[in-house]
């Protein structure tokens, strides 16, 4: 705790979790002791965990608000009940695996005094060896991607945009599809280096599901991100090559038949992808998005 995360605006946590039992008690300690504002929060979505979540909840963090679902919703839908459910104007998304380092809720919330911010989000550093914290590289920069896994938004611009698209169930491509969504509307996406949180690993995916089946829906959903959100003809193009790039990988490289699976699935989704696109004229095009940060385009098409 410390004079500057004190003055800094409110803040309203929101995790999303699932089996994360083990994890939450390495992770909501050093979160609690950065929020010293009187009005800060934390709000924990259960996604129907089947471990001793919501008894580790009760019995070490009596403080924090535990909204306890019955039934699997999927990540997206987590953060979006989580959202609706907070109480102040910024956002504090933050998976169960990601531990917020001293100081950086205050840097991240400064880029808010811009009015044209949606979200801040931190550099991620795997935990060091001999505990020792992470260097700031001092980096602000533009990002593609909402902050998903651990990052500030504005809850009333979050809401409006409709949060974490369905579309995209169990996980993964929802935060790209957010993050686009708000670059396309006029907003914009810091990336503030100075500011970390630490990924301590053992998320929920991977204990979860088989290395196949995540393989699959992330090959599923980077097409129906593509189909949702790419408008210029020749980037559509130079993005279904790319699909066909991953297929190709995986099938002669790997024998993996993952991504033909993936694009398989989202053919038959296809109709929902076109039903899911803005109706209303962009702000910037898709060129003028993937100008925001250098080297986007060449990340979008490799991911």
């Amino acid at each position: 705790m410390n004079a500057s995360e004190s003055a800094r605006p409110a803040i309203s946590a929101v995790i999303p979790n699932r089996d994360g039992a083990d994890l939450l008690p390495r992770t909501l300690p050093p979160l609690l002791a950065e929020l010293a504002n009187p009005a800060d929060e934390v709000v924990v979505v259960d996604d129907a965990s089947q471990d001793d979540s919501i008894a580790v909840l009760r019995r070490e963090f009596p403080q924090v608000r535990t909204l306890a679902l019955q039934s699997n919703v999927g990540f997206g839908a987590a953060c979006n009940l989580g959202v609706r459910e907070a109480r102040n104007d910024l956002v504090l998304l933050l998976n169960s695996d990601m531990e917020v380092t001293p100081g950086s809720l205050s840097r991240l919330t400064e880029h808010f005094s811009a009015p044209d911010v949606f979200a801040a989000g931190p550099a991620y550093h795997s935990p060091h060896p001999c505990g020792l914290p992470p260097p700031g590289t001092g980096t602000v920069s533009n990002q593609l991607g909402a902050p998903a896994g651990g990052g500030i938004f504005r809850r009333d611009l979050f809401l409006a945009l409709g949060g974490f698209d369905a579309l995209y169930y169990p996980f993964y491509w929802e935060d790209l599809d957010l993050g686009w969504a708000a670059w396309r509307a006029g907003w914009r996406i810091v990336y503030d280096g100075r500011a970390c949180f630490i990924h301590l690993g053992g998320a929920t995916i991977g204990k979860l599901y088989p290395p196949a089946y995540v393989a699959r829906i992330r090959a599923r959903n980077r097409c129906l991100f593509g189909w949702k959100n790419l408008t210029a003809p020749r980037l559509r193009r130079r993005y279904l090559l790319s699909i066909f790039r991953h297929i190709a990988a995986d099938l002669f490289r790997r024998g993996d038949f993952s991504s033909l699976l993936g694009l398989w699935d989202a053919l038959r989704m296809r109709q929902r992808a076109r039903q899911a696109r803005p109706s209303t004229p962009p702000v910037r095009t898709d060129e003028a998005i993937l100008a925001q940060q250098p080297g986007s385009l060449e990340t979008l098409l490799r991911i």
